[in-house]
This record gives C-alpha cells, structure tokens and sequence, in this order.
C-alpha cells in the first residue's frame, strides 16, 4: 500500500466566538492516498467545508482555531509550515474548488486575467506564453468558444461554465490533491453530470487524488473510491464506496441512505431523519447522534465511541459492534 499523499491525524478546529469556544471538528482522522477520489459527505453543518478551509490553512484566525496531531502533504506538515511557504503549496500542490464559483471567482477581471494569476505565481508564466496556456486550460475544460470566454467577466458567463473555469484555474498547475467542495451546487442535473465526468477524465490523464465533499450520495456512489461519513464534527464511518452502499453499519449511515428517494419505489417510504444536527455550541455528551438514533443505549450518552476496523478498511464508532 502507498503512503497516503495527505494525511491528517487529530484536526481539531475551533471557533472562539463572545469567549464561547465550538469545536467544529473534534479529532477526526482522513487519509488520501494517490490517485483515489475519496468522499466526505454528511448534513449541513456537519463540519465538511471547515476541513477542506483546514487543509489549505484558509481558516482565520482568529476566531478560528486549527490543531492536530499529524497534517501531511508529501513529507510536508502543513501546520509547520510558514505563510509564504504556505501559498506555494496552494495552487501548485493542493487546490480547491470552491461551492460558489460566482462568488469565487472576483467580478472585475476577466477570465484570463484570473486564470493568468495562476500560471504567472506558481509557473512564472508571462506575455504570450500566458496567453498560450491560459486558452490551453480552457480547452482542457471542453469549454465553448475559449478564445471568447477568456475576454468574458463571470458574470457573463452561465454557471456550468464558471464552474469549468473554477476547476481549470484549479488543475492549471496539475496539484497533487484537489478538495472540491460541493462543486454542483446550484447547478442542473444535466450540466452536474457533465462537471462530474470532467472531473473524472482530469483525474484519469493527471492521477490527481480527489477530496470530493458532497452531501448527495448519488454523487459519492458515482465517483468515489473511499468515503468518510461525517456527523456533527465526528467521523461516524469510513469505508470503500461499495462496501459502505451494500452494508453499512452506523445508524447514521443507515437512515441516510432510507432517506434518499427511490424512482422505483413508493414515494410514501421515503423515511427521514428526526431532529437536526446540533450546532457546535449544543453538541451531546457521547455519541453525537444519540438524540436521533433508534437503537440508542445508556452508554451511546456518556463516552463518545472510538472508530474501530470491523471489516478490512470498513470502520464505525458505534457500540452497536462491540
């Protein structure tokens, strides 16, 4: 088995906010290894985009706050390394999409101005070499009319192709990782199928290892490898894609999946999950899920469960297994 090419151990990410402390994530462990697409998925406020900003040291500080034991890019710890230093490794050596293209992308420059920032800081590009290679990264991206695209602003543009902007400009310096953070939102299903099947022929020609955050499970079905399930600042599961599909084994994984609809099915069946997933502020003692689970027991409320290996590589912090 390779060495993961990112691998973090313990992150902790607080936030401080009136003298109130919220841990957000509290010591989850993640692993990448070459080439994989792996899956992060889970509800709204789970915790997901708070790791991805993690990853690249985007969280501010303050209020925020970003420990763990081991964060490892490529021999490098990230938490040890300096802000400039830091800057190169983003881009260049791991890069995000980010959920909003329109709100990432800045509304006064041009497209080639944007994607010629990227070539020009991590590549040293400049005049008409730029030029050569900023239309190339259209190009790559199966993007309609580059030539024309790379003079339009965003907002000219519709949100299927800011979003292949958003994923050239992120691939522009072929990174090792990509985290892409929810990079369907908002998008029609027909244009998220083709974004999809763009990320997947860019991961097959550059081997780049992928942190896909979702919280649609058809999408982790489709394309990932691995998948980490994420509750309320906790990994409840991990496991490879078609294991965690065809058994899983925590509660949580298990009403996520009741809960999606089936074409096939009897739409009265569509079950749901009770309550809401508790802030930072008002997380349980325990097991987090215990307020909403069915097979709670005494002890899921007083000692959070460790994440075991139950199965090779199928992992899951519930005592229902002991």
């Amino acid at each position: 088995m390779p060495d993961p090419v990112l691998s973090v151990q313990g992150l902790e990410i607080e936030f401080v906010s009136q003298g109130r402390v919220s841990r957000a994530v509290d010591g989850i462990d993640i692993d990448i290894f070459p080439g994989e697409t792996v899956g992060l998925v889970g509800e709204t406020g789970c915790g997901k985009s708070a790791t991805a900003l993690s990853l690249l040291r985007l969280i501010p500080s303050p209020p925020g706050r970003v420990r763990a034991k081991r964060m490892r890019f490529d021999e490098q710890d990230l938490l040890e390394l300096t802000p400039d230093e830091m800057r190169r490794v983003r881009g260049a050596g791991i890069s995000m999409i980010f959920q909003e293209p329109m709100t990432s992308l800045d509304p006064s420059f041009t497209v080639a101005s944007q994607i010629g920032e990227v070539l020009n800081a991590h590549r040293g590009l400049t005049g008409s070499e730029l030029e050569r290679e900023s239309l190339a990264v259209l190009e790559r991206m199966r993007m309609p009319h580059p030539r024309r695209v790379l003079r339009q602003y965003p907002f000219e543009l519709s949100g299927g192709m800011r979003q292949r902007v958003m994923i050239g400009m992120a691939m522009a310096c072929s990174p090792r990782v990509l985290i892409a953070d929810e990079p369907t939102t908002a998008l029609d299903v027909t244009v998220q199928a083709q974004i999809l099947a763009l990320l997947r022929d860019v991961q097959r020609e550059t081997g780049t290892s992928v942190l896909l955050i979702t919280h649609d499970l058809g999408v982790v079905a489709q394309n990932c490898d691995r998948v980490y399930v994420m509750y309320a600042g906790h990994i409840a599961e991990s496991a490879p894609v078609a294991d965690l599909f065809g058994e899983p084994l925590h509660p949580y994984t298990q009403a996520l999946l009741r809960a999606v609809p089936d074409m096939h099915g009897d739409h009265a069946d569509l079950a749901v999950i009770p309550g809401d997933v508790p802030t930072p502020v008002s997380f349980p003692s325990g097991c987090r899920f215990n307020p909403r689970c069915a097979h709670v027991m005494e002890r899921c409320r007083a000692v959070v469960p460790r994440l075991v290996e139950r199965r090779p590589g199928h992992f899951v912090a519930c005592y229902l297994y002991e």
